[in-house]
């Protein structure tokens, strides 16, 4: 394997890391510090949002085209939509699920999305889905009915609330790939990503101001948060783009399953999460969606649902 290969393989490992352990991390905040849910996505929305638009003006590529979205109306718009239904919609579910449930379970029914991904595009362009297609989203049912019910029907291994807000955050994951598809091929994914958080941070800032509802961290809270905002998001992302310079979107996609993957682990080790082997069974269903999905046709290179 060539050097540059193990390159990216290596930038798109840390990616899904670092938004898997964000996950636990948040819990942690919410659970130890009692950090506000409104709090956390305001603040790292605005937070990370300028930084990202800081790093597009570091890069001579990305400078270029940092401003061009204002010029067009029907793309300003469109950003808007994005940023609403996409980029906050996100942010806000998957805490929130992560909040009334736990981690682990939130960033498993995230990747639900491609499975919503398909049936949308099933309705949307009037055409038959492929065999992997309903391969996919069968598996991905049987999944989560293992996940949420540990094979008896009767009995939810979750509250309702939890089992919502999870299946939720898939959809909310699959808006966010869906809606800005357009935008990211003309602007470049950091300018778009960074202006849909700095604005959502502003005008959520009227909701939600940053400087009310602040958590009183020790040492231990403030580097917990600081990895959330900073390596959970900023480094996370730019690794994930930096890696596709040296690896397939395919790849890439395949490798996002270090970010369940992470998430599950610190919640059992650190977080008393337990899961019984049929919610195992449950949660590699969902997750083998992925596989099916991205070995049966490339993915495009931005359907990353990230956190």
């Amino acid at each position: 394997m060539r050097l540059k290969q193990l390159q990216g393989i290596f930038l798109a490992a840390i990616g899904a890391l670092f938004w898997g352990i964000s996950g636990p991390i948040a819990q942690f905040l919410f659970t130890q510090y009692h950090m506000s849910l409104n709090w956390l996505v305001e603040s790292k929305m605005l937070i990370s949002g300028l930084l990202l638009l800081l790093l597009c003006l570091l890069l001579p590529k990305e400078r270029k085209r940092l401003f061009a979205i204002w010029h067009s109306g029907r793309d300003v718009v469109a950003l808007l939509i994005f940023m609403l239904g996409g980029m906050f919609a996100m942010q806000y579910i998957y805490y929130k699920a992560v909040a009334v449930g736990n981690a682990a379970t939130a960033t498993i029914l995230q990747f639900l999305s491609p499975v919503f991904i398909v049936v949308y595009t099933v309705f949307r362009e009037h055409v038959h889905p492929r065999r992997p297609d309903l391969i996919a989203v069968l598996v991905a049912l049987s999944g989560t009915f293992l996940l949420v019910t540990g094979g008896n029907p009767t009995h939810l291994t979750m509250s309702p609330r939890a089992l919502f807000w999870g299946v939720a955050t898939g959809l909310a994951a699959a808006a966010y790939v869906l809606l800005p598809a357009k935008l990211l091929v003309k602007y470049g994914t950091l300018a778009i990503s960074g202006w849909a958080m700095t604005i959502g941070g502003i005008l959520f800032n009227f909701v939600q101001p940053i400087w009310r509802d602040v958590p009183h961290f020790d040492l231990i809270g403030h580097l917990g948060y600081w990895f959330v905002v900073l390596l959970g998001s900023v480094v996370a992302y730019t690794a994930y783009l930096a890696s596709l310079d040296y690896i397939s979107a395919t790849a890439v996609g395949l490798l996002d399953a270090f970010e369940p993957l992470a998430a599950t682990t610190l919640s059992v080790l650190f977080l008393n999460v337990h899961f019984g082997w049929i919610q195992l069974i449950g949660a590699l269903f969902i997750l083998s969606t992925v596989f099916i999905l991205a070995l049966a046709r490339p993915q495009p290179i931005d359907q990353q649902a990230s956190s």
